[in-house]
């Protein structure tokens, strides 16, 4: 008997709430949060500290149109970028990023100036402008390249270069371990990496190219608008200065065990059950 009532067949909902409800076999949390995900645990004073404690600043550089310059020009800027290349006894990561151009917002407020300007004239030629940018944006999609420069800084030890994508590729089959560095050790490592970086910016300005490096700001919201691309066009990111929370983990309750339903009572509509007057326990049937 005891046999036939251990291989009663169990319905999915209720393996599915013993499931949830017993902890993995290897003792980790497997709701992990998208903080795990990244290879970056925090961003510092413009500097995002990786998770093996190397360091990475990101430089914004401008662009520059290269066809339009004449072949002395084109072959000047081509020796000082060869030139700039070689004098750097560091990696570097060039990042070309494109995005969609939003004008909506943009063609709103020309909508309201061109509804209270005076100037029958100008107020025509606006009419027509935004007619025609509106009819190239249902056409085609209008993208802005942005260029980013990656500054590193690997610690003794940790992975290099080389052999840095091999190790990424193992990372993911294993427990993330962060790097722990006190605050000297993070100072020291920061001014070697500002030397970097300034020297990359000098290489930039030899070829005629501006470059301004990122604040911490103006980093998250890189991050933000690369990860969360389509929410990024609605919903702006706050001021990291409002931000209290460091991990934000979205709810995920417990499933509960179903219940089964109540046995409909045909005579509870007729006659509702009501409920014995008290007894007093001093008087009642006697012994």
């Amino acid at each position: 008997m005891a046999e036939a009532l251990s291989q009663t067949p169990v319905s999915p909902q209720e393996a599915e709430y013993q499931k949830s409800i017993q902890a993995p076999k290897d003792a980790k949390d497997q709701r992990m949060s998208t903080q795990n995900h990244l290879m970056f645990t925090e961003i510092k004073d413009g500097i995002v500290v990786m998770r093996d404690g190397s360091l990475r600043m990101i430089v914004l550089a401008s662009a520059l149109n290269f066809d339009l310059k004449s072949p002395q020009e084109q072959d000047s800027i081509e020796f000082s970028y060869q030139g700039f290349l070689n004098g750097l006894h560091f990696p570097i990561q060039i990042v070309v990023r494109s995005r969609k151009l939003e004008l909506d917002n943009y063609l709103d407020r020309l909508e309201v100036i061109q509804a209270t300007e005076e100037n029958a004239l100008i107020a025509g030629l606006m009419e027509d402008y935004i007619y025609n940018i509106r009819g190239l944006l249902e056409q085609v999609n209008i993208m802005n390249k942005e260029f980013y420069i990656v500054v590193p800084y690997y610690i003794e030890g940790g992975a290099k270069a080389k052999d840095n994508a091999g190790m990424k590729f193992a990372s993911l089959f294993k427990g993330n371990t962060d790097q722990v560095q006190t605050t000297e050790i993070f100072e020291q490592r920061k001014r070697d990496l500002v030397q970097r970086t300034n020297l990359v910016a000098q290489g930039l300005a030899q070829i005629g190219v501006r470059a301004a490096v990122l604040s911490t700001q103006e980093v998250i919201e890189l991050f933000y608008t690369s990860y969360n691309q389509e929410e990024a066009i609605s919903q702006n990111l706050t001021d990291i200065e409002q931000m209290t929370t460091p991990v934000v983990e979205r709810g995920n309750p417990m499933p509960q065990p179903p219940q089964p339903m109540p046995a409909a009572d045909p005579y509870a509509a007729q006659a509702p059950m009501q409920a014995p007057p008290p007894q007093n326990p001093l008087v009642g049937g006697g012994q």
